[in-house]
This record gives C-alpha cells, sequence and structure tokens, in this order.
C-alpha cells in the first residue's frame, strides 16, 4: 500500500505515475513471470558451443583457424560475463564436409586452459554411429574400434563426449539430416563408458513423442516425410545404465512442438541421470515453446520446472563462433545473446546453482582442477 502523504513536494501527475508504476509492478509480479529488475550478475559457465575454423574454399585452399574462432568467443565471453565455455564438435555425419574432432580445438585450449572445456566424440564417434544405421552392421570389431576411440577421449582431457545426433532435422541444402535410435547398441555401449569414466554425453534430439510428419517449415528431401518416435528408445538409454549422466541439449528451442514442459518434467522425474541445457533462439523455434515470452519474461511453466528440478538443468546456447579467417560470418541465428538474457533473468540462487554449481558438478570440474 503506498502513503501518498509521505512523498514529499509532488504534484498529482507525479503521485499518479508512481501509482501506475507500483500497480504494474505487482500486476508483473503476480503473474509468476521473471523480469528485468531481477537481472543476476553471476560469471556463469556455458557448457554447449561450436568453434568454426575449418572451410575449404572454392579454388581448393583449405583454411584451419581454430584459435582465431576461440578469440571470436573470448569476445562474447567478455562481453556477456560467462565465466567458462564448454567447445564440442557438432554432430558431423558421413556426409559432411570439413569434418573435425576434439584434437583441431586442443590449440585453442592450450593458449587459454581456464577459459575453455571440450567435448568430443562428435567428429568420430557419431559418424561412426551413423555410418552403422546406414549399413545396418555393427561387428566387434567395430565396437571394438568404438570403444577405443571414446577411451581416447576421456583420456584426452576431455570432460564429457559430444555432440550426438539422434534426430537432427536439415536446414539447409548443404546441412544433412542425421537419424539414429537413442538406444541403438553404439549409444549403449557409450552409456557404459560415461558410467565407467563418469564423462557426461550431450545429445541432439528433436522430441518426437510418436511418429509424426515432417514439420511444414522443413523440406523433404534431405528430411524423411514422416518423423521416428523415439522417447520410449530415449528412455531406454536412460535406464541402461543409471551411473550414465545425459545432457538432452537444447532444452527451450523445439522444431516438433513437441518438446513441452511436461515432456521434460515427466522425463526428469523418471530418470535422475537426466539432465538438460537451456539454448534460447527466437528465429528458428516453435514459439509457444519458447521459455522467454516478449515483454513478459520466463514463462511461470518453464520457471517452475526449474524450481523443481534446479540440479538438472544447465546452460549452452549452442552458438557457433567463426574464425574471421572463414567466407561467412555466421553460422545459424544467435544464440547466446537470447541464451544470455534467459539466465539473466533467474535469480540469484538458480543462477549460481545452473550457471556454476551444475556444470561443476555434472562434469567433475572440481576432480579436474
Amino acid at each position: 500500500m503506498i502513503r501518498l502523504y509521505s512523498i514529499p513536494s509532488m504534484g498529482f501527475i507525479s503521485i499518479l505515475s508512481v501509482m501506475v508504476f507500483t500497480l504494474s509492478f505487482c500486476v508483473k509480479k503476480a503473474s509468476g513471470f521473471s523480469h528485468e529488475w531481477e537481472k543476476n550478475t553471476i560469471e556463469y559457465m556455458d557448457v554447449h558451443n561450436h568453434l568454426a575454423g575449418r572451410a575449404e574454399l572454392m579454388n581448393g585452399e583449405r583454411i584451419d583457424d581454430f584459435p582465431g574462432a576461440g578469440k571470436m568467443a573470448l569476445r562474447a565471453m567478455k562481453r556477456f560475463g560467462i565465466k567458462k565455455m564448454f567447445v564440442m564438435p557438432p554432430p558431423f555425419s558421413p556426409d559432411h564436409s570439413n569434418i573435425y574432432d576434439y584434437k583441431s580445438l586442443i590449440s585453442v585450449l592450450k593458449q587459454y586452459p581456464e577459459r575453455f572445456a571440450f567435448l568430443g566424440g562428435g567428429g568420430t564417434l557419431n559418424v561412426m554411429i551413423q555410418k552403422t544405421v546406414k549399413t545396418g552392421i555393427i561387428t566387434n570389431t567395430i565396437r571394438e574400434r568404438f570403444s577405443q576411440v571414446a577411451h581416447d577421449i576421456a583420456s584426452s582431457g576431455a570432460v564429457g563426449f559430444g555432440e550426438f545426433a539422434m534426430e537432427h532435422l536439415s536446414f539447409a541444402a548443404n546441412h544433412p539430416y542425421e537419424y539414429a535410435p537413442p538406444d541403438h547398441p553404439l549409444f549403449l555401449l557409450l552409456a557404459d563408458i560415461s558410467a565407467k569414466t563418469g564423462l557426461p554425453i550431450d545429445i541432439h534430439m528433436e522430441a518426437v513423442p510418436e511418429e509424426m510428419p515432417l514439420p511444414e517449415r522443413f523440406r523433404s528431401p534431405p528430411n524423411p516425410r514422416t518423423l521416428k518416435a523415439n522417447i520410449d528408445a530415449f528412455e531406454r538409454l536412460l535406464s541402461h545404465n543409471l551411473k550414465a549422466k545425459i545432457i538432452w541439449s537444447h532444452v527451450g528451442w523445439c522444431n516438433t512442438g513437441k518438446r513441452t514442459p511436461r515432456l521434460c518434467e515427466k522425463l526428469l522425474l523418471k530418470h535422475p541421470n537426466l539432465y538438460m541445457s537451456f539454448k534460447i533462439s527466437p528465429r528458428d523455434s516453435v514459439s509457444k515453446l519458447m521459455p522467454l515470452e516478449a515483454g513478459n519474461g520466463i514463462r511461470p511453466e518453464w520457471l517452475d520446472l526449474i524450481k523443481r528440478y534446479p540440479d538438472r538443468f544447465l546452460i549452452g546456447s549452442d552458438h557457433f563462433y567463426v574464425s574471421p579467417m572463414m567466407p561467412i560470418r555466421r553460422i545459424g541465428p544467435p544464440s547466446v545473446g537470447p541464451t544470455n538474457r534467459f539466465f539473466r533473468l533467474l535469480n540469484e540462487n538458480l543462477g549460481k546453482k545452473i550457471g556454476i554449481e551444475n556444470p561443476e558438478n555434472i562434469f567433475n570440474l572440481n576432480s579436474v582442477d
């Protein structure tokens, strides 16, 4: 309640302004949305990003400039208050060009060991999985080779395995479609290796609870006309080895309209080894499932979910940092800025939990350091 008589030397218009502001404040608070005046100033960890430092020009010249891409990432870290950034290769398939994996990223890490951590497997293990999906052949030799590469990654200083594609839609002509069932034998093998090494697995998977037609904004081919159900198979992976930590990346960014707060809660409740990293990308996501609503802040259903499972969420903006030597300046819509805005709207306690404590615990950073 406002005590108008306690405001000295104010005219009617000024008093009315105070009343309107206070009423607006109370209404917005009552709505459950998180707002700008709740901003936290925590330096946080962004656990899912990519360095674009490799390309082949039309004249056949090859570019390899991951340190240059790393400097672009450092610039963003300073701008957005990111304490540490985790980088990883995208989930490459045999149809991709300019494939790379963690070894290409190590040159950056050596220069800035306190600012970067890395995951590996997107350019090796994921390629192997995609090959076996196409051929339908998984021999003991393939399993042994897969296991050896995974253990090499673990012994290289990586903090996790990633990124892997289970359902990855094609967004452009030069962007292959990727699919692998979540309970694929090599994913189950990787879960066992994850349990043994303590390294989490970062996966990219559009939510498809039941078979559904391809969303209209995507083209077929290369995307299939019908998307296969994957949630039941994903649950089989999660249940295979409870000591394996699985990070289902890109929560808050959905292209099927099926990754709802209700689905996320159902899986989080049943599977204690499941974690999720938030990516906010307003330009290319189903708007009704965006955690942020323009002019209002964080939607109540998402904020309630975070509060119920504060130990299970991370920030992973999935931004591509492009070397200045590359012929292109950007890959995909910018996501680090919107994701940062989302994080800043969390209160101090949630911000510290999701931005600092969870990455430390999930990726075993205290033992690594």
